[in-house]
């Protein structure tokens, strides 16, 4: 067993200041302590547990290749269920597993049906149909298995005392699962989603850049003809059909039944360019509807990045040590009948480099502003112009949560009109898109929109600008890395004979949870951006994101993509570009 005393000083020290004031809204040290518990101690040792590869029948007979972790100290002990992200395997989660199994946990990781197909892989039977019943079916079998193990401590005939934890994927079956199978007596989902077909596509606009990237970074499983049919399509499209969405969101638990009394640690990411905090917000939000006990905490791990490897690492080893411990406390307390007394709300501070704790999301009151144009604004598809509407920053303030946008605008010309917005902080001339968030929306009428932007992280000090960037492309706003990797825009563009018109006394509102009332109304002047001082600025790394050296093993983007080779594969491959022009029929 991992004694607490290897902890050095200095650890503590660092963990503690997490707790420590910032703006009056976090909670005193004693609050929350991850490394009180006797036993929470991030480290393994092989000494405490045994490992042993197994192979397990499925509901349909199905082989599911797993590794079971069990403890060398006298059981029984309570059990957690763990799965990978998509493309991976079980030997991903082995860091997370042997410290479980350190802990005085039997933990069982398994490689999801159908994947496990590289090289020198153990693979599991099936087919992948990406958490579909099917897949649930696989948790609930293996709770199942865990159940008649004599090293598991049970509550009743074939109900043990069981948690699941996992990333992205596994997240994704951690909620299927908690939302039919009432025997989970704790979830982790990290960095997972809440409505698949919007993160893919959000607000009718195609992430063709990760579509890409999970489709043929998946080739170590045997994907079903009906995810890859699905999954084509929309790349030769360049859009969602009514299908497609449904196809997702019957893959996502804004579909899924009511989570009863299953607490759970919901753990979305600053910095996640796939499943942005909105996502996570959404599952913390239905989860306490439900009745079940929820935290959540805005980590920044660095999982789901890409384009950035070498010059940009935003995952935070603060953010990974802390996520770490209170997950392994979280699991404590409820499955070994502890106590945790935990904040409501935990977010990194990326500035700081500490963690903050608030008794409710978003932990600052929603601030709005309006500023009138003074004249017309056109934002072409070819050209991908940027055209900014700015907000003086008077006193320090800090935003944190999901802004919202509302303006009257016009599509222009033909084929598809897509509107990009991102929020960036302008400081000595430079400016930088926050967190690099691009929110993206499909216009097909003219009207008033309301946007719900994704969710951003930033300390505004007095004299910057908050800055409202809006392009017909995102590719100004989005870091040169990224636009590089993937030969073009991470988002599917305006067709290059489309546009948005913003005519001459349109009024532009922002509102975003901030610390400090933003600058009265006025009217403003667009600040007109052209190409080459666009992509100079938004490739400028925000202060508020900390480089590290590296991901935690099976939690970076290896682990989302099926392992190093997958992500070289990835790497490797420049992808074509050949959009369709179809009316935006059926989009969102």
């Amino acid at each position: 067993m991992a004694d607490s005393d290897t902890q050095t000083t200095e650890t503590r020290r660092n963990v503690l200041k997490y707790l420590g004031a910032a703006t009056g809204l976090a909670l005193a040290g004693s609050q929350l302590d991850p490394f009180a518990h006797p036993v929470a101690a991030l480290e393994s040792d092989e000494a405490t547990f045994e490992r042993d590869e197994r192979r397990i029948e499925s509901f349909d007979g199905t082989e599911l290749a797993a590794t079971f972790y069990e403890p060398t100290s006298e059981g029984p002990h309570p059990a957690i269920l763990m799965t990978h992200g998509w493309g991976g395997n079980k030997s991903d989660l082995q860091p997370l597993a042997e410290v479980y199994a350190s802990n005085g946990f039997v933990a069982l990781a398994y490689t999801s049906r159908g994947f496990g197909q590289g090289e020198n892989a153990d693979p599991s039977g099936g087919e992948v149909h990406s958490t579909s019943e099917l897949e649930r079916q696989d948790a609930s079998a293996l709770i199942d298995y865990l159940a008649g193990q004599t090293a598991v401590m049970t509550d009743g005939e074939n109900n043990p005392r069981i948690g699941m934890d996992g990333t992205s994927y596994g997240g994704g079956i951690q909620m299927r699962t908690a939302s039919v199978d009432d025997r989970l007596d704790s979830i982790v989902p990290r960095a997972t989603w809440n409505n698949l077909a919007q993160s893919l596509a959000p607000n009718g606009v195609i992430k063709r850049g990760w579509i890409e990237a999970l489709e043929y970074g998946a080739q170590t499983g045997d994907i079903s003809e009906e995810n890859t049919a699905t999954t084509s399509g929309v790349l030769e499209r360049g859009r969602m059909t009514e299908a497609d969405r449904e196809y997702y969101r019957q893959r996502s638990p804004v579909s899924y039944d009511a989570i009863e009394d299953t607490p759970a640690l919901v753990i979305p990411e600053l910095t996640d360019q796939l499943f942005p905090i909105n996502e996570g917000v959404r599952n913390a939000r239905k989860l306490q509807s439900d009745g079940s006990t929820t935290t959540l905490v805005l980590g920044q791990d660095g999982t789901h990045i890409l384009g950035r490897a070498d010059s940009y690492p935003p995952g935070s080893e603060t953010s990974r040590e802390f996520v770490g411990q209170l997950a392994l406390q979280w699991q404590e307390a409820r499955l070994k009948d502890g106590d945790i007394d935990v904040s409501p709300l935990h977010y990194y501070d990326a500035q700081a480099d500490e963690f903050m704790a608030a008794e409710e999301y978003p932990p600052h009151p929603e601030r709005s502003t309006t500023r009138t144009l003074s004249e017309a604004v056109e934002l072409d598809g070819a050209e991908g112009n940027v055209a900014g509407v700015d907000i003086e920053i008077t006193e320090a303030t800090e935003v944190l949560g999901i802004p919202s946008l509302s303006v009257d605008l016009t599509p222009t010309g033909e084929g598809r009109s897509h509107l990009f917005v991102a929020l960036q902080r302008v400081r000595d001339g430079e400016a930088t898109t926050i967190k690099d968030k691009v929110t993206p929306q499909a216009v097909t009428e003219s009207g008033e929109l309301e946007l719900d932007l994704f969710g951003v992280h930033a300390h505004l000090e007095a004299g910057d600008t908050l800055r409202v960037a809006m392009s017909a492309r995102e590719d100004d706003l989005t870091a040169a890395e990224v636009i590089d990797l993937f030969g073009g825009s991470l988002y599917r563009p305006s067709d290059d004979n489309a546009g948005i018109e913003l005519a001459a006394d349109t009024e532009v509102e922002l509102s975003i949870p901030a610390s400090q009332a933003l600058s009265a109304p006025a009217t403003a002047t667009p600040t007109a951006t052209d190409t080459e001082t666009a992509t100079a600025t938004a490739t400028d790394t925000a202060t508020e994101q900390t480089s590290t050296s590296g991901s935690q093993p099976g939690f970076g983007v290896p682990a989302a993509l099926g392992g190093a080779g997958g992500l070289s594969y990835l790497l490797s491959r420049r992808f074509g570009r050949s959009e369709s022009t179809e009316s935006a029929e059926g989009d969102d």
